[in-house]
């Protein structure tokens, strides 16, 4: 996403985390950082533990063992004040619908200042500052249940802005949408990330994952690969061997490449395939 990304010390240190439902390892020892402006995608097959690992930075699940450090304080620990944590780190879910609380838009980008006793005049002051980071302010009395799929994660995100948070967690969070739902919901993740704010994200949309810092793969609970996506890419069968595809403009670079042709085997644009192509014509 092409920004400035502080790497003096990680938003999240997590050290060998682990976590069990019964004799089930669903986060098998994962270490990892995370940096304050970095946009992070988790990628896995189905039951690869993503959104359990996302549920436990949240501390929507316990860790069974290992720690998580947020800004330098281990919060898994009995003491943390869970609900202050929460307005530091905000999540969206995949389904939209289950995340509107009010009838009205306005009203339920309020509910969680007001949760938090923020003064009536800055709760109105951050439920427009928060639609218009989302591109959504003309939608303000309107009614939730009305508008499309993607037009709900937009508001499901302006809801957790609201809060304020240094860190967004989405959880599958276009996996429901439309393709234009889908552009939109990213377009706002990417601007909101270009202005600072951390982002986590699980998605199984491979060309989503082309816009990431950094791309960690889970396979049965492991952290098995991490690195750029150009990096993460380049290895299109060992991402095969745990289940995952490829963009369509890398697998055909792949291709290019595997047939001899002087071209590198992990590029994300079409409009860059298409001018490495003519230069390797005009080369001819």
């Amino acid at each position: 996403m092409n920004k400035a990304i502080d790497r003096s010390a990680p938003v999240f240190r997590i050290n060998h985390l682990v976590k069990e439902f019964g004799p089930l390892r669903a986060v098998d020892d994962v270490s990892a950082e995370i940096f304050h402006g970095e946009a992070v995608f988790i990628i896995g097959p189905s039951g690869s533990g993503k959104s359990t690992f996302l549920r436990c930075l949240n501390l929507l699940e316990e860790p069974t063992s290992g720690e998580i450090l947020f800004k330098g304080r281990k919060i898994n620990a009995p003491k943390t004040p869970v609900n202050k944590f929460r307005q530091q780190v905000g999540m969206v879910f995949q389904n939209p619908d289950n995340q509107m609380i009010a009838s009205i838009v306005e009203d339920d980008i309020a509910f969680g200042p007001e949760n938090l006793g923020v003064p009536r005049e800055e709760i109105v002051e951050r439920v427009e500052g928060a639609l218009e980071s989302v591109g959504m302010s003309e939608y303000h009395d309107k009614t939730p249940t009305k508008l499309s799929g993607g037009q709900k994660q937009r508001i499901a995100i302006a809801g957790v802005l609201a809060i304020r948070p240094r860190v967004l967690v989405l959880d599958e969070a276009t996996s429901m949408l439309d393709p234009q739902g889908r552009k939109d919901v990213m377009d706002t993740v990417k601007r909101l990330n270009r202005e600072g704010i951390t982002v986590v994200a699980i998605t199984h949309f491979m060309d989503e994952v082309t816009e990431a810092d950094r791309v960690a793969v889970l396979s049965e609970g492991e952290l098995v690969m991490q690195g750029a996506p150009r990096e993460i890419f380049k290895e299109k069968d060992k991402l095969h061997g745990y289940g995952l595809d490829v963009p369509r403009s890398v697998a055909l670079s792949h291709e290019l490449f595997s047939a001899g042709l002087e071209i590198e085997p992990a590029i994300f644009d079409v409009d860059e395939l298409g001018d490495e192509i003519c230069r390797l014509l005009s080369d001819n």
